[in-house]
């Protein structure tokens, strides 16, 4: 879960070469049967939630941008209990005044930046942001897809690909070639599984 932290440091730093100062992203929703948009949810548990967006959180600012929660469409009050009790928070992005409200009533007491790009607060800024640095991008890009191989059932023998849903072989959350290769050795038992169920 910990490489969240250097995914959102190194997506931190792609957003900065492009001039940008802060980064949308995340969600305060969780993974449901059916869901239309599945990978927009980070996990089923509002803890595990929580915590990768705690990560990301992290990173974001240790790459000099600042993050904003996608905080539109629905809420799971679990994963704002789990962030709230983690001390963890940041500005955040609702669709108006009164989502911001429910949030607060919550105990989610942030900036808000509205879908009309109202602010409800002062948006931070960070002074001290280190050099952009993105020599480590494809590293940290497959380190993630590496540690997202999901072993479900080894007695089908079936790579699913960006498909949580799935519950049979092996999830993996891209259809390279060399992640491909993996997900076979995985099958084959020649490989751990180093992922988790979504």
């Amino acid at each position: 879960m910990e490489i969240a932290r250097d995914v959102a440091y190194v997506a931190g730093m792609v957003a900065r070469s492009h001039g940008f100062e802060y980064v949308v992203f995340g969600t305060l929703d969780v993974l449901t049967d059916n869901d239309p948009n599945p990978l927009g949810k980070i996990s089923r548990s509002p803890f595990i939630t929580a915590q990768i967006i705690s990560y990301m959180i992290e990173g974001f600012v240790s790459a000099g941008v600042v993050p904003i929660l996608n905080a539109t469409g629905t809420v799971n009050p679990d994963v704002v209990r789990s962030l709230l009790t983690r001390k963890m928070s940041c500005p955040t992005l609702v669709e108006d005044k009164e989502k911001a409200k429910t949030l607060r009533k919550m105990g989610f007491d942030v900036v808000f930046v509205t879908g009309k790009g109202e602010l409800l607060g002062k948006l931070p800024t960070l002074n001290v942001k280190p050099p952009i640095d993105l020599s480590d991008l494809e590293r940290i890009r497959r380190k993630a897809l590496e540690g997202a191989i999901v072993l479900l059932n080894r007695s089908v023998k079936k790579i699913s690909v960006n498909d949580p849903f799935s519950v049979t072989g092996v999830l993996v959350f891209s259809d390279e070639e060399w992640i491909l290769k993996l997900a076979e050795q995985v099958l084959r038992g020649e490989r751990p599984s180093t992922g988790r169920a979504p």
